[in-house]
C-alpha cells in the first residue's frame, strides 16, 4: 500500500512530514520539453551564424590547410542545420526557422509563397 506522501510527490506537491518543506518535486507538465526546445533553438541560431561567418573566414584564410579545414567545418555545420530543421519539423516547431530568417533578413519572397 502506497502512502499519501508518495502520491503527492508524483503530483508535484511539497513533500510533507520529512522536514524539508522547501523541497519541491515539479510535475511533468512539458517544462522539460520547453527547456529542451529552447536549447536546440540556441544551437540552431549559433549554427546559422556559423553559416554566415565561415565563408568570410575561408576568404580571409592565409593557408590552404586552414581553408580546407574551414570547408570541412562548413559542411558539418550545414549537416547540423539540416538535422535541427528536420527535428523542428517533426515536433511541429517550424516557426523557429521562419523566426531566424525574419530576424536576420534572409527570408525571400519565394520562401513565403
Amino acid at each position: 500500500m502506497k502512502s499519501t506522501a508518495t502520491k503527492s510527490i508524483k503530483k508535484g506537491k511539497l513533500q510533507e512530514g520529512k522536514g524539508n518543506s522547501e523541497d519541491f518535486i515539479p510535475e511533468n507538465n512539458g517544462d522539460s520539453r520547453n527547456i529542451f526546445v529552447e536549447e536546440l533553438k540556441e544551437i540552431y541560431f549559433s549554427e546559422k551564424a556559423l553559416m554566415l561567418s565561415i565563408p568570410i573566414m575561408i576568404k580571409n584564410a592565409t593557408t590552404d590547410e586552414l581553408v580546407a579545414a574551414l570547408k570541412v567545418h562548413l559542411q558539418f555545420t550545414m549537416e547540423h542545420i539540416k538535422r535541427l530543421e528536420d527535428f523542428f519539423c517533426s515536433i511541429g516547431e517550424t516557426n523557429v526557422m521562419l523566426k531566424y530568417d525574419a530576424m536576420y533578413g534572409t527570408i525571400t519572397t519565394k520562401d513565403i509563397n
